[in-house]
């Protein structure tokens, strides 16, 4: 049930009460359901890239399962994010071999326990790269 909470506190205030307590900068997710064809949002972390991207990781806390979100933007890699209370469109191109090498080290700077979530889970944690399709040169974080 905190997960609906979460998202509608991002989506009114720009943060919610979990991000603020863990000072992790979050947004809200909206991917396209794979089966049910219907908008799902989910809270995440993220991580601004130094090109403006934002990195989001499918760690589910060490899992074994892939969070729906991940296999969602899998079958469907046009999404959107609400980030400081604006929507804005993103494609999701999920980073693997040297892109996701590159950018392992600071993710787990950045959350030091993300590296035990993959031990955990068993199984490598996803990245996505989420970039503007908008067509506007800002960055989803509204930072030009």
């Amino acid at each position: 049930m905190v997960r609906p909470v979460e998202a509608v506190q991002v989506r009114w205030f720009g943060r919610s009460a979990l991000s603020a307590a863990f000072r992790t900068p979050v947004l809200v997710l909206h991917t396209t359901g794979r089966r049910s064809g219907r908008e799902r949002s989910t809270p995440l972390a993220y991580h601004q890239g130094d090109d403006g991207s934002l990195l989001v990781v499918g760690g589910a806390g060490g899992q074994a399962r892939i969070p729906d979100w991940v296999a969602n933007l899998r079958a469907e890699p046009r999404a959107a994010v609400t980030l400081d209370r604006r929507r804005a469109a993103v494609k999701a191109v999920e980073l693997d071999g040297d892109e996701r090498s590159v950018v392992w080290p600071r993710l787990e700077q950045v959350w030091p326990q993300i590296a035990a979530y993959q031990r955990r889970a068993g199984r490598p944690i996803p990245v996505f790269r989420l970039t503007p399709t908008d067509g506007s040169s800002r960055d989803p974080a509204g930072q030009s």
